[in-house]
C-alpha cells in the first residue's frame, strides 16, 4: 500500500494551552481560583479536500464565544459556556490547481483571556501514518532513523539479523537489506545467538556503528546484553561488518580484561552521545536480583568501549511510570542548543500495554555533569502519549513509544519517530503489531519539547519540510 497523496486542508490549531483529548494527562493546568481560562482540544489536525466537519472540544470556566472569520469555514455554535464541543464544517476547494494554498481563522474568544485562534491552512503535499516500509504498510519495533547529508538511514531487526535501508526521504522507508546476523550457536557458545532487539545507527569518524541487544533465550530474556558492530567501509550497505563483541554495563570501575554475562548486567536499547569532548552510553538495565529496569549512563573511550562502571539516572518513580509494568527504556537523545539543554526521552511501563508513553531527563549542558543523577530533571509528567481503545479490525494508535529524532530535509523541522500498536494487545500483548510513525515536533518557551498530541492512524500530515514527491 503506497501513500496516498491529495490535496487536503491542514488544520493548524494555535492555542495558548491545549487539552489532549484521548489522553487522561493532568491537566487541572495550575489556574488560580476564580480566574477564567480558555482552551480548545487540537494542536494540529488535516481534512480532507472534499467538504466535512471536524469537532473540536472547548474547556473553559466563563462564558465564550467563537467566530469564523473565512466563508469557507462554520460552526456550529457561536457561543456557548464551560465545557463544550464545537463542530467545524468546511467547504470544498473549488480549485486546488489554481489555489494551491488558502488560510482561514476561526477565533475563540472570552472575558479575561487571550483569544484562541483555530488556523485553517491548505496544502498539497502529505503523507499518512504509519510511514511505508518497502513500499508496504508493516509492522517495525523500534524504528530507527537517521538523517546522515541528504540521506536517511533506517536500521531495523530482522529475524536474528539486522537490517539497513537508505532513503532520499523521511517519510518513505525503503526495503532493508540484511548486513549482519548473529552467530549460530556452537562450541564456544557464544552470547548472542538470539533475541536481537532494537538496534541503533551511529556514523562516526568515517565508520558506521550499530548498537543492538541480543543473549542465550531461556524463556526469561534475562541474559540480553549489548553489543556493537563496526561497517568496515564507510558504506553502511555493501561495504561489510564486524563484531566488535559485548560492550561492558557493569557498575564497577575496574573493567575486566574480558567481557561476560557474568560480570555485566540486563542491558538493551543503548544509544550515545557527546558532550564537552567525551562520549557517553546511555541505556536500560536492570539488577540480577528484580527486574526494575533503569536508565543507565557510562563514559566510553571509543564507540565500542565504555571506560566506567555505569550511574543510574531514572527508574520508575512516579505514578504515570508505574502503570503496567516497572519499566524505563528506549532512551534517544534529544539537544536544544540554543537554550542548552539535553534531554534524555525514554519509554515507561509495558511495551505490549496501551500504557506505554513518553517521559524525559533533562541537563543543563553548561553546568550538568551527565554521570551525576542529581543534576537531571525528570518531566513532572509524561509527555507523549495515546490510546484509542481500538481492537481488530479497527485500526487505531495505542502505547505509543521507542523513539528517536531526526530533522527534516531541509533541517528546518525537528521530528520524533516512534512506534504504535494497531489494536489494543489482547490474551499475551502487542509486540507483534508495532508500526512506525513520525511527527513534526516544535518546542516550548522553556527550552522543553513540545511533542503535541500523537497523531491518528491514517491521518494526513505536511511533508517534512524540503521533502518532494
Amino acid at each position: 500500500m503506497k501513500h496516498k497523496f491529495s490535496y487536503l486542508i491542514v488544520a493548524l490549531i494555535t492555542m495558548t494551552t491545549m487539552l489532549c483529548c484521548h489522553c487522561s494527562k493532568d491537566d487541572s493546568a495550575g489556574d488560580d481560583a476564580g480566574k477564567p481560562y480558555l482552551r480548545v482540544s487540537f494542536s494540529e489536525k488535516m481534512v480532507g479536500n472534499s467538504s466535512g466537519s471536524l469537532e473540536l472540544y472547548v474547556t473553559s470556566n466563563t462564558s465564550w464565544m467563537a467566530e469564523s472569520r473565512s466563508q469557507w469555514l462554520r460552526t456550529d455554535r457561536s457561543s456557548g459556556k464551560g465545557n463544550l464541543s464545537v463542530r467545524i464544517s468546511y467547504d470544498e476547494n473549488p480549485d486546488p490547481e489554481g489555489t494551491p494554498k488558502r488560510t482561514g481563522v476561526i477565533r475563540f474568544t472570552a472575558e479575561g483571556v487571550n483569544p484562541v485562534e483555530v488556523v485553517v491552512t491548505q496544502s498539497a503535499l502529505t503523507f499518512t501514518n504509519p510511514i511505508t516500509v518497502g513500499g508496504n504498510i508493516s509492522t517495525m519495533p523500534d524504528p530507527y532513523i537517521v538523517k546522515d547529508g541528504d540521506k536517511y538511514y533506517a536500521c531495523k531487526a530482522s529475524g536474528s539479523s539486522i537490517a539497513i535501508s537508505m532513503s532520499s526521504r523521511l517519510s518513505v522507508i525503503e526495503a532493508t537489506t540484511k548486513v549482519w546476523s548473529l552467530p549460530y550457536d556452537n562450541a564456544s557458545k557464544p552470547w548472542n545467538t538470539n533475541d536481537l532487539w532494537a538496534p541503533e545507527l551511529f556514523h562516526i569518524d568515517g565508520r558506521w556503528y550499530v548498537y543492538y541487544a541480543a543473549g542465550r533465550s531461556d524463556g526469561s530474556y534475562g541474559d540480553q546484553r549489548t553489543g556493537v558492530i563496526r561497517s568496515k567501509t564507510d558504506d553502511p550497505l555493501t561495504g561489510g561488518w564486524e563484531d566488535m563483541g559485548m560492550i561492558y554495563t557493569g557498575e564497577s570501575d575496574q573493567i575486566p580484561a574480558e567481557i561476560t554475562a557474568e560480570n555485566t548486567e540486563y542491558a538493551i536499547d543503548m544509544t550515545t552521545f557527546v558532550l564537552n569532548g567525551q562520549r557517553y552510553a546511555v541505556w536500560s538495565g536492570n539488577r540480577k536480583t528484580n527486574s526494575i529496569q533503569q536508565i543507565r549512563i557510562a563514559r566510553m573511550s571509543n564507540p565500542w568501549t565504555i571506560s566506567s562502571g555505569f550511574k543510574i539516572l531514572s527508574e520508575p518513580s512516579k505514578s504515570w511510570e508505574k502503570l503496567s509494568s516497572t519499566v524505563n527504556e528506549g532512551p534517544s537523545i534529544l539537544f536544544n542548543e540554543e537554550k542548552g539543554k539535553l534531554f534524555i526521552v525514554y519509554s515507561c511501563n509495558g511495551s505490549w500495554t496501551e500504557n506505554y508513553r513518553l517521559g524525559w531527563l533533562m541537563l543543563d549542558t553548561a553546568t550538568g555533569d551527565p554521570m551525576n543523577p542529581a543534576d537531571w530533571t525528570k518531566s513532572n509528567n509524561y509527555v507523549f502519549w495515546r490510546c484509542d481503545n481500538t481492537s481488530e479490525p479497527i485500526a487505531g494508535v495505542n502505547g505509543v513509544g521507542h523513539n528517536c529524532f531526526t530533522k527534516s530535509p531541509d533541517g528546518t523541522e525537528d521530528w520524533i519517530v516512534y512506534h504504535a500498536m494497531k489494536y489494543l494487545p489482547s490474551g499475551g500483548g502487542g509486540w507483534g503489531q508495532r508500526y512506525p510513525f513520525i511527527q513534526k515536533f516544535t518546542w516550548n518557551d522553556d527550552g522543553t519539547p513540545a511533542f503535541g498530541d500523537p497523531v491518528g492512524w491514517g491521518e494526513p500530515q505536511l511533508l517534512p519540510s524540503g521533502e518532494t514527491l
